[in-house]
């Protein structure tokens, strides 16, 4: 049987953490105020990747990860062969890492705003080692800037310090994803109804109020403008929330979390933090009643 003390232990000590919980809360609701009820919010969409359609934080993580390997590397073979002309080199490769670094810990902090309140204090450790290791960086580049580009012993030991602590840095955002799920796509393992389906008599749907139906269980969205009806996912991409409890603007509907808005046409992402759209179904009136079957579920198109 696998042994996931370590981890488990790990989770307890970081969420039972009184002064990790109260910072953690409380900077959470100044960039809320700030970023997602204030005039800021455009600038958190974009930091969510929503015009990317897929989250930007995991992105520009792998940038510093990589350029920092790249530095260990160049550092170990300076100072083990006397390579001292890497020095210029491995500034290079170092400084990109911490810019990467800095943008990743923005947009980091951007997602991080909408969690739960358990995977907001790992979160938030997350967030301060990174950043911890990142600083590390800067002295090393300071050093080695300082030295004239001339590799030390001096020089090496905050970067490889630095190393060390993003591993465990990364080590605590995989454990968000792969642990808590975090950020990722609600509806990846919607399915069906492959086939027409009767749903509600069409005239039990009341004009212009989202409601939620269950068909053949899968959750669905339906709104009836006028003749027309639209039928997407009643589950918000972005976090599970529930659309039914959302609010109509024309042919989108706004999640009543985070205040994503999708297309009732398509499903598609309108406005963030979301980045993935949600499922589509065709509908069609037959018999005075209302049938749907799916379009696309996450990013495919279903075959019928």
């Amino acid at each position: 049987m696998q042994n996931r003390d370590f981890s488990e232990a790990l989770d307890a000590a970081i969420t039972g953490n009184r002064l990790n919980r109260t910072v953690s809360k409380k900077l959470q609701r100044l960039l809320n105020k700030i970023f997602l009820e204030g005039p800021l919010r455009p600038l958190k969409n974009f930091a969510n990747g929503s015009w990317l359609e897929h989250p930007l934080h995991p992105l520009l993580t792998d940038v510093p990860v990589g350029a920092w390997t790249v530095t260990i590397l160049l550092y170990l073979a300076a100072l083990l062969f006397g390579m001292n002309e890497l020095g210029i080199a491995i500034a290079l490769a170092m400084g990109l890492g911490i810019l990467a670094a800095l943008a990743a810990i923005a947009t980091g902090f951007m997602d991080w705003m909408d969690v739960d309140p358990t995977e907001l204090s790992i979160g938030f450790t997350h967030a301060v080692v990174n950043s911890f290791g990142t600083l590390l960086f800067i002295v090393a580049w300071a050093l080695l800037f300082t030295a004239q580009w001339q590799v030390s012993v001096a020089n090496f030991i905050p970067a490889l310090v630095g190393y060390g602590v993003i591993a465990g840095g990364a080590y605590l955002g995989g454990t968000l994803v792969f642990r808590f799920g975090t950020m990722i796509n609600r509806n990846a393992y919607r399915s069906g109804p492959k086939e027409f389906t009767p749903v509600v008599a069409f005239e039990d749907l009341a004009d212009n109020k989202p409601t939620r139906f269950v068909v053949q269980g899968q959750p669905v969205l339906l709104v009836r403008h006028g003749q027309r009806v639209y039928a997407i996912g009643a589950v918000c991409s972005h976090y599970g929330a529930p659309l039914e409890q959302g609010t109509i603007h024309g042919s989108t509907i706004e999640c009543p979390w985070h205040y994503s808005r999708f297309s009732l046409e398509d499903g598609s992402v309108k406005t963030g933090p979301a980045t993935a759209p949600v499922p589509l179904y065709e509908t069609d009136v037959k018999d005075d009643k209302i049938w749907i079957r799916v379009l696309r579920v996450a990013q495919t198109v279903s075959p019928h």
